[in-house]
Order: structure tokens, then sequence, then C-alpha cells
């Protein structure tokens, strides 16, 4: 990665955070602490989940999820990390193909004009002898046609369709 790419990164992630705090600060210049105080909890739990997430190990899994919303126009990522485990290195590069193959299915079944909530849940699997991690993708918003995304031999993918969007889950065995 060259320095650019460093800044480029930089800058998008602090005009993020600025975006956060001035909409902290308005509430607070409107006379709405309640507005303040809540907005205030959801900035310290996404960063609590960041801190989570770049302490797994997983620097370009990492980067990745920094990046989604800059990478994908109409789609918004949440994410929340289910595991205490902190080296998880052998996952970065299969963490990162996968969900760029999800993402990739996913923008091709996206309506242009459609915002999508996108929430992705990260959690120890701990099944039968198996160790690993389990990765959910919960998209929100009507496509215009259906993902359509297969496992590999090595890898069980599932796919689902619910009210409010479309639901992908994958393993990937740590053994």
């Amino acid at each position: 990665m060259h320095e650019e790419d460093v800044v480029n990164i930089l800058r998008h992630y602090r005009h993020d955070l600025m975006n956060h705090l001035q909409i902290v600060q308005g509430y607070l210049s409107m006379d709405k602490p309640e507005k303040a105080k809540s907005k205030m909890e959801k900035l310290m739990k996404l960063l609590e989940e960041e801190h989570k997430l770049v302490n797994l190990n997983l620097p370009k899994f990492a980067l990745c999820l920094l990046q989604f919303n800059t990478n994908y126009q109409n789609f918004r990522l949440e994410y929340q990390i289910h595991t205490n485990r902190q080296d998880l290195r052998l996952l970065d590069n299969i963490l990162v193909e996968q969900c760029q193959q999800v993402m990739a299915k996913a923008v091709d079944a996206a309506d242009e004009m459609e915002l999508y909530t996108v929430n992705l849940q990260l959690s120890e699997l701990n099944k039968q002898g198996q160790s690993g991690v389990e990765v959910n993708f919960s998209f929100q918003g009507n496509f215009k046609k259906e993902i359509q995304i297969k496992g590999t031999e090595t890898m069980d993918l599932t796919m689902s369709r619910t009210d409010e969007g479309v639901v992908c889950t994958f393993q990937i065995p740590c053994d």
C-alpha cells in the first residue's frame, strides 16, 4: 500500500468520524441532550466494535470493513465482532475473498437507486470439535434480482430470503 492510499483512507475515516461528532454537536446546540447522548453512545459502540476488529490480527479484512462504505456507494455497513480469539491471521485472505465475492453478487443484484443496510457479524465457531469463524451478512433492502452465491468444497455457504432482504452465512474452519 502506498502512502497516498493510507492518507486517502485516513481522510475518509476522519470525514466519517467528524460527521458523527457534528451530529452530536448539532443536537447539543438545539438543546437536545438526550439525542446527543444517544448518538454519542452509538458512536462509542461503533468504536468498541472497531477496536475488537483491529485486534483480531486480520489486517486485510479490517481494512476491507473500514473502507466498505467508501467502496460500496449504496451499501452501508454495520458490524459486530463476537469472538475473543486474538489471532485469526490464517483466515485473513479467505475472509476478504469470500466477503468480496458476496458483495460482488449483492452489487450485481442491487438496484442502484436504493440504499442497502448491511449487517455483518463475525462469530467464533465451536461446533463438534471444529474451530473457526462464521460470517453472517444480513442485507436490508429490495434487490432487483436474486443473489446467486454458491459455497465451495471447503466452505459451507447458505442463502435465505427474509421479509427485510437477504441473509448470507458462511463458515471458515481454522483447522
